[in-house]
């Protein structure tokens, strides 16, 4: 047999090895290349582009594979709350993935399995709720380090700026506050690399993730082609800091006086154990440090993110900024800082927030569900173990529920009477039993910071003829590139 007739007959074999492997009556997608199932068609291009293209093709319920790995796409508010809400107790489990399994010691709650995460889930909540997490009563925290912001920006004035390390720090703080008791200087070096990491695993996990866990061997390849080797080196980084906080509060602990997440953890644990005490010592260290990561590196990534995005659509949307501006001075004048009891009072800003949330969608494609067992779900087979994503983005820029989506406009989110008004399907922070248990806190966030900032300066494009890109980078997150802005003082404006 000459090479060509063996180089077909070997084509023929993977056809067919893979038309007898495909599952049958599962949802139908995109054409697949064997080995790589849509991999081609994936790499070097925007996915929620292509989910969108793909949703006009086959429906709310599509098909795409990497590799040999099934992925089932949920598309749309009906089809996504049904599967979420109606079917939660079936489709809430997570897929297995190698990459993380390698990454995480103990279980969190992002990740966990469907009976660890309802365990770490309720005692992460009972301890939060003990803390004052999401009630108004924890706004001084958040204030406290708004002022610490205004404080970094005002030392930049009249500069380029990049925001990013310092959105991410004061946010990062409000987190330690609640998780470790304390907050962190912006000079301390190793507080500055935790974040550095934070943010680049966001940027590098979701392609990395995907590569290697189709194809697990890539992490020998030389020259640590795919950054496995670099996130592994950021979770030693991680570990020795979560350790030192753990012993630190370990040394420290009065069961009477508990200060923070930590403590609380710490005691429930100890009081509700049965394990025996080497056992129980290293469930508790690995599944407090899972945990802690979970909602610090969630919390910190997420909102400073979204901060940033609010940013750059001000400097697209002038209009929207000015008008944010004039509401605020109408409200508070120059003298006293936005607060809780504002929001309401701050329709316009509230609205801009909500629109930041909803066209930046700074996590669309939420975190992969997965099931157990083969379940039917809108007349299709999803097989065992197969992987679920609930694509938020569907929603968020359905054309058919947000009018012109791609354009920035909160009075979409404003009635006749301009209060604010929220469509029920608004859900950035997805919904069902896994949804995302800081959203009450990261939205208390996103209006102290950012009315706060507009309230003190104006931020400008550095260069007007060339605004910066509203293009993204989507990893665990959809963050924006890197861009600069220009500070100038809302005193100096007016004068």
């Amino acid at each position: 047999m000459d090479m060509t007739s063996m180089l077909v007959f070997c084509v023929v074999v993977l056809l067919c090895y893979y038309a007898l492997r495909t599952p049958n009556n599962i949802p139908m997608g995109p054409l697949t290349v064997p080995l790589l199932g849509n991999i081609p068609q994936l790499i070097g291009r925007n996915p929620l582009l292509l989910f969108r293209k793909w949703r006009k093709q086959y429906g709310d319920v599509f098909s795409v594979y990497m590799g040999s790995q099934l992925l089932i796409v949920l598309n749309g508010y009906t089809t996504i709350k049904e599967a979420l809400v109606a079917r939660g107790n079936v489709l809430s489990e997570r897929p297995h993935n190698f990459l993380l399994d390698k990454i995480k010691d103990g279980e969190g709650i992002i990740f966990a399995s469907e009976a660890s995460w309802k365990k770490q889930r309720k005692l992460a909540v009972n301890c939060l709720q003990e803390l004052g997490f999401g009630r108004n009563s924890f706004e001084i925290c958040v204030a406290d380090e708004a002022k610490i912001l205004i404080e970094l920006i005002e030392q930049n004035a009249d500069n380029a700026l990049n925001l990013k390390d310092i959105l991410t720090t004061c946010v990062a703080n409000v987190i330690c506050g609640i998780m470790f008791g304390r907050r962190f200087s912006h000079e301390d070096k190793q507080f500055l690399d935790i974040l550095a990491n934070i943010s680049e695993d966001a940027k590098n996990l979701g392609n990395t993730n995907i590569l290697i866990n189709c194809f697990p061997f890539l992490q020998y390849f030389p020259g640590d082609l795919l950054g496995t080797q670099i996130i592994l080196e950021h979770k030693q980084v991680f570990q020795k800091f979560y350790e030192g906080l753990y012993e630190s509060h370990q040394s420290t602990l009065d069961e009477n006086n508990p200060r923070d997440f930590m403590d609380l953890y710490l005691i429930k644990m100890k009081n509700n154990s049965t394990l025996s005490s080497k056992e129980e010592n290293a469930n508790i260290v690995a599944n407090l440090k899972a945990l802690v990561g979970d909602l610090f590196g969630a919390g910190t990534e997420t909102t400073s993110t979204t901060l940033l995005w609010a940013v750059l659509y001000l400097l697209h949307y002038p209009d929207v900024q000015e008008k944010c501006y004039d509401e605020i001075q109408t409200v508070l004048g120059m003298e006293r800082l936005p607060s809780l009891d504002d929001r309401s009072h701050l329709p316009y800003c509230e609205a801009t927030i909500l629109e930041t949330l909803r066209i930046a969608a700074v996590v669309p494609l939420a975190v992969p569900h997965a099931t157990t067992r083969d379940v039917y779900f809108r007349g299709f087979r999803i097989p065992k173990e197969s992987s679920i994503l609930i694509n938020l983005d569907s929603i968020l820029h359905d054309c058919d529920i947000f009018n012109d989506p791609g354009v920035f406009r909160p009075e979409r989110f404003l009635d006749s009477s301009g209060q604010v008004r929220k469509p029920k399907e608004f859900i950035p922070f997805s919904c069902g039993r896994r949804v995302c248990i800081g959203k009450k806190v990261a939205r208390m966030e996103l209006f102290i910071f950012l009315t706060t900032m507009i309230q003190k300066f104006q931020f400008l494009p550095v260069d007007p003829c060339h605004l910066p890109d509203l293009e993204g980078n989507l990893g665990l997150s959809f963050a924006p590139k890197y861009f600069q802005v220009k500070i100038v003082r809302r005193q100096d404006v007016k004068s």
